[in-house]
């Protein structure tokens, strides 16, 4: 076994984390609706929203797809942002599942804030999975400081994604 964590592990910790959060947004509508000024957002949802379309267009990148327009996706439905993070997680897996990926490619592409920027496949894949537990951690903050302790730890250590 090696030391490093690989991209699949991260997947598994992401997708996990995510479906904790998506069920507690679910369980509690009120909490989608806290506000959040990080990234511009208006709300909880507007961040959570942020999180799967980020995912989304890397995960379209690098499965050579077009790209979907950041205000296609909807604004206002937990449900299809749900939708879409399954989908876009079935795309990684085939992406990582892919023997003739060369994860040393450059893509070039253009983003929201930062302008056009060039990366390997496998640091845009990396981002794409730890983008999402970056603005979760946020999230939770805000959550607690409402008063809604979400009932899981997001924590790698206790996550089933490694053994």
């Amino acid at each position: 076994m090696s030391a490093a964590l690989t991209l699949d592990e991260i997947l598994c910790w992401s997708d996990e984390t995510t479906h904790h959060w998506l069920d507690f947004l679910a369980a509690h509508p009120e909490v989608q609706q806290l506000p959040c000024g990080i990234y511009a957002t208006a709300n909880v949802l507007g961040l959570v929203r942020h999180i799967v379309v980020v995912e989304m267009r890397y995960g379209q990148r690098l499965a050579g797809l077009p790209v979907t327009a950041y205000e296609d996706v909807p604004e206002n439905s937990l449900e299809a942002l749900t939708a879409l993070h399954a989908g876009t997680m079935d795309r990684l897996r085939a992406v990582l599942a892919d023997p003739e990926q060369d994860w040393t490619r450059q893509l070039e592409f253009k983003t929201l804030g930062a302008g056009t920027l060039s990366a390997s496949q496998r640091k845009i894949v990396a981002h794409a999975l730890l983008h999402g537990i970056r603005h979760w951690a946020q999230i939770a903050t805000l959550a607690r400081s409402a008063g809604y302790p979400p009932p899981f730890a997001g924590d790698l250590l206790i996550s089933a994604a490694l053994d």
